[in-house]
């Protein structure tokens, strides 16, 4: 059994309740969803997902990387009072002003009655700055279950109320404030976990060292969805909307998995990194190898079942979009890869590395994806994602880890075995299926291929790369718990939107690990 008391036993731990909460919000969303969408009237639900875009938006601006700053720093006690005023002050400033623009907001998005609800939306960022100290206090911990608990009750509040007041004839406010309800008690609970009182102080070269790792995270989030919308925008414009309709449906379909397993380590890479922060870089390969290998696995299998998965969930009317989550599953799977990347980048403090690496992904994803709108449609623009994620992505996110040193070679033979190796394994189960005459059979077919294939040669290499994963992070030199960090359950800092209300969420998720409370808005 995992040691429980061990890093790698909490970890491990919260991986567990972070998998599990992943899968609570689907299934959630999609129960709560149903029973609104039978309230609201969908002009109703239109207007509320124009509002919960803006809200996201600027949540990621807001965001300004102070929790983060919080999990990876030593000194944790000296910086509370400055991140608590940098969070109210912030928060308070971007309440007050997404209030009083939210008319042209609304109006600029196409929904001029969507006003109100951003309006209401916008004190979430006030909730979001007051909770930031106790919300970062359990990430650092890996309390993950407490987060967990935090969260279900943020849903269930915002559920009850959201749907009495959708009952009682308030569907688009009853949106609204069901959602600032939820996040309201979700915060207080996390006061309550951690017996964190409210406390302000002020140290400027704190405040100047906290902005300094900040600033570039919240450059980096914002910039995230600009990168999110790319593809979608080159693509509507230039093929049309038919194209783009197969596209987002492999899109959105490329993210189950990937949203899975990226969403479970983005809660516990950045606290994990920081935990071992004087061996981080020696720990890098050996925990990246094994979390390579199940990604590429993940991949391996959409790619190889993405003909049955999509005929099966959406109907043989959507078959085209097939092939096209082929490259988007490779694009999802790397996603995940530059997420732990970007974990151990901010542990170290190098945010602006990981800023850097987003802007020249960014640079070079805009012509590419125009170009391959213009010569092959959907299908150009997913393969032209795939291209850019490993020619672009991966190689950037190395040659910033060369510059610190790290053992750039091992880590690209860690890449490349399981990658190589899943490659082949689609190929040969793709094989396999053009040789049975029904579609639907030949996918069945080529994903049982790819998993006993993939599996089979990658095995042996793997198995002892867990051994070391749980070696790097249970080494003797392991730096003792401050006082206040005693073990805590682990479990998963959830995020539960309203369902199927969440923005566009693409085959590349948020470049930047989850580091600050967002309620239940994704």
């Amino acid at each position: 059994m995992t040691d429980t008391g061990t890093l790698s036993g909490r970890v491990g731990r919260a991986l567990r309740w972070s998998t599990t909460g992943t899968v609570v919000v689907r299934l959630g969303n999609l129960g709560l969803g149903i029973v609104i969408a039978r309230i609201v009237s969908p002009e109703e639900f239109g207007l509320y997902a124009i509002a919960l875009t803006v809200q996201s938006v600027v949540m990621a601006l807001a965001d300004l990387g102070l929790s983060a700053d919080l999990v990876r720093s030593p000194d944790f006690e000296r910086r509370t009072g400055p991140v608590a005023v940098l969070g109210l002050v912030t928060g308070g400033t971007l309440t007050l002003l997404t209030a009083l623009s939210a008319p042209a907001l609304a109006s600029a998005m196409g929904g001029p009655g969507a006003a109100g609800p951003i309006a209401i939306l916008a004190a979430t960022f006030l909730l979001a700055g007051v909770g930031v100290v106790p919300f970062a206090t359990l990430q650092r911990k890996l309390d993950q279950r407490g987060l967990f608990r935090s969260n279900a009750i943020d849903f269930g509040v915002g559920a009850v109320v959201t749907l009495v007041l959708a009952a009682l004839g308030y569907g688009l406010v009853g949106l609204a404030v069901g959602r600032v309800a939820g996040q309201a008690c979700g915060v207080a609970t996390q006061f309550w976990l951690t017996r964190a009182r409210l406390r302000f102080s002020w140290d400027r070269t704190v405040a100047r060292s906290v902005l300094a790792f900040g600033l570039p995270v919240a450059a980096a989030n914002l910039l995230s969805w600009v990168l999110l919308s790319v593809d979608r925008v080159v693509l509507g414009n230039l093929a049309g909307a038919v194209e783009l309709g197969f596209y987002v449906l492999a899109a959105n379909i490329s993210t189950w998995p990937m949203t899975l397993v990226g969403q479970a380590l983005r809660s516990v890479t950045l606290p994990a990194f920081s935990q071992v922060r004087e061996r981080a870089r020696a720990a890098l390969v050996p925990l990246l190898g094994p979390v390579w290998w199940a990604v590429a696995a993940a991949a391996a299998m959409l790619a190889a079942l993405a003909n049955p998965v999509v005929v099966l969930v959406y109907g043989a009317r959507w078959e085209p979009a097939a092939q096209i989550l082929v490259p988007l599953a490779v694009v999802g799977a790397v996603r995940v890869v530059s997420d732990v990347l970007a974990g151990y980048l901010y542990a170290l403090g190098r945010s602006r590395g990981v800023l850097a690496v987003q802007v020249v992904w960014l640079v070079a994803l805009v012509p590419a994806t125009v170009a391959g709108a213009r010569l092959g449609g959907s299908m150009g623009v997913a393969t032209a994602q795939a291209v850019v994620a490993v020619g672009v992505l991966v190689p950037a996110y190395l040659v910033l880890l060369r510059r610190s040193r790290d053992e750039v070679a091992a880590l690209a033979w860690a890449l490349a075995v399981p990658g190589l190796a899943a490659v082949a394994a689609v190929v040969a189960g793709t094989a396999a299926a053009d040789r049975v005459e029904s579609a639907l059979l030949g996918g069945l077919l080529a994903g049982a291929v790819t998993f006993v294939l993939y599996v089979g040669t990658t095995f042996a290499w793997v198995r002892p790369r867990w051994r070391a994963a749980r070696t790097a992070l249970d080494g003797p030199e392991e730096d003792d718990q401050a006082p206040d960090e005693t073990p805590a359950e682990a479990g998963a800092p959830i995020t539960l939107p309203v369902p199927q209300l969440d923005p566009p969420e693409p085959a590349v998720a948020h470049a930047v690990p989850a580091a600050r409370p967002r309620g239940t808005t994704s």
